[in-house]
């Protein structure tokens, strides 16, 4: 009994040990760019590498929001404009085209449904090119067009709320048809309010890759007032001439709308995440 108690004690203190390793080894590159964000070029760049902000200030966030005029600020309202008009965007046709899948019946629906899951396998970067010349004639390089209606038709989107409203009950469905409601009532008042869970974990999957997202507004996007926040910070280098703490407190101040997000979604997120493996 004592030999089964001390192992078990290893154990524990062997997972927890292990647990805090894990935790450190992901939360240090975020403290270093906080200290980082807090320091001169020169205390940056210097060796041995300061990994606490002694002596540092915040000048450099300072500089970051009075940079040319309110750039910064303009980029972070870009972002948050693109990033969320998208996400409702794409939360909506996902959500509508998953419900036509799951549980609406017409002809070819199998098939039109392996031919979106197959798009999945397409690397993006083989359609840069075509879909800028798409934009391209219709006149909306430097429009916010050109960065929010793009990537709303989601195959992963599309295919991820499809099969979670195969579980949806379809005599519910049909009550709802009873009572009187129509196909978009049913959709509107019964389909999507059980559907938040899910709805919620796509719109912050979609939500941190578009704020995220550099490659597309880097080919369609040129004018500074219309540059979203990575791809103004990873302008800024030119701008200030070095990398500097400027660009590190850029950074973390990027960071601070993607925690909010999570914090305040994070009970719908779990439990989107859990839905699916708790059933009957």
């Amino acid at each position: 009994m004592n030999k089964y108690r001390v192992k078990k004690t290893f154990f524990s203190f062997l997972k927890a040990f292990m647990l805090f390793l894990l935790v450190v080894i992901i939360a240090f590159p975020f403290w270093q760019l906080i200290v980082s964000s807090m320091l001169d070029t020169n205390a940056i760049i210097s060796y041995p590498p300061k990994f606490w902000p002694g002596g540092g200030s915040l000048d450099n966030y300072t500089e970051v929001l009075k940079m040319q005029g309110g750039a910064y600020l303009r980029w972070m309202v870009n972002s948050i404009f693109v990033a969320g008009s998208n996400t409702v965007l794409v939360v909506l046709v996902a959500s509508m085209a998953g419900y036509a899948f799951a549980k609406r019946r017409f002809p070819g629906s199998k098939v039109l449904f392996n031919v979106v899951v197959a798009t999945q396998i397409i690397p993006s970067v083989t359609t840069l090119i075509p879909l800028f010349l798409i934009v391209s004639k219709l006149g909306w390089v430097n429009t916010y067009k050109s960065l929010i209606f793009p990537g709303v038709a989601s195959a992963f989107g599309v295919y991820m709320m499809t099969q979670f409203m195969k579980d949806i009950p379809d005599s519910l469905l049909e009550a709802a048809k009873i009572d009187g409601c129509s196909n978009y009532g049913t959709f509107f008042k019964i389909v999507l309010p059980i559907t938040v869970p899910q709805l919620s974990l796509l719109a912050i999957f979609n939500f941190t890759q578009q704020w995220g997202s550099l490659t597309w507004p880097l080919i369609t996007v040129n004018e500074t007032m219309m540059k979203t926040l990575p791809l103004g910070i990873a302008s800024m280098k030119d701008l200030n001439g070095t990398l500097t703490g400027t660009i590190m407190a850029a950074s973390m101040i990027s960071f601070i709308p993607l925690l909010l997000a999570f914090i305040f979604a994070s009970d719908k997120f779990i439990e989107g995440m859990t839905l699916g493996a708790v059933k009957g």
